[in-house]
């Protein structure tokens, strides 16, 4: 599968969720400007909306447009997107500019939808700094939740909080060990949670028997 953005040529970042009120797949993503010239220094990865790419069999995809989401910031990156009990709830990096540097301040903001079109809500979560991003949700077999990130200050290792309902969370520090990477990305299989990391010479992985 290949996918394009048609608009900015950079997509990043996707996470796919099946959207149960279009009745397809939809995938969320960070559309950087990589076909803007000119563009000094990273400034071509601020500015970003998120796109949205709908498909009926999860292979063919086409562009749909871009989330509309109540925040003023003009950056957004690595949308986690998850349904929950008729609930679309988006956890997404906001960093309040666009600047030609990695030094800006970036926070985890989680929103709701009715649509997953739609967000609304925007709560900032307390965690480890003012710099963190890539957030991943999974739902432990107790019934709360997980929430992994990357912490930049820490010399981007991740970290990870706890929820009881996606809306209120505790911060619970350091997850992985002294491992450097970022975009976690966590599921559960055969028994096991796994974890892949971007650790910039393709991914890393691991694994976990228990939920605490």
């Amino acid at each position: 599968m290949r996918y394009v953005d048609p608009v900015h040529e950079g997509p990043a970042d996707p996470t796919v969720v099946w959207n149960p009120w279009a009745r397809a797949w939809w995938m969320f993503y960070t559309s950087r400007r990589a076909n803007v010239l000119g563009l000094p220094g990273v400034s071509w990865v601020h500015g970003t909306p998120v796109g949205i790419a709908t498909s009926a069999d999860g292979f063919a995809w086409d562009h749909l447009g871009h989330a509309v989401i109540d925040v003023p910031e003009p950056t957004l990156w690595a949308p986690e997107v998850v349904v929950h009990e008729g609930l679309g709830h988006m956890f997404l990096t906001v960093v309040p500019g666009v600047f030609t540097d990695w030094e800006a301040d970036r926070s985890i903001v989680h929103l709701v939808s009715d649509d997953l079109r739609h967000w609304r809500e925007p709560r900032r979560l307390e965690l480890s700094s003012s710099r963190v991003i890539d957030a991943c949700v999974h739902q432990l077999e107790d019934g709360t939740w997980r929430l992994w990130y990357n912490d930049e200050p820490s010399g981007k290792r991740t970290f990870f909080a706890d929820s009881p309902d996606l809306r209120s969370w505790t911060d619970r520090g350091q997850a992985v060990g002294e491992q450097p990477g970022e975009g976690p990305n966590v599921f559960r299989w055969r028994g096991s949670y796994w974890m892949v990391v971007d650790v910039w010479d393709g991914p890393g992985r691991l694994t976990a028997r228990t939920t605490r």
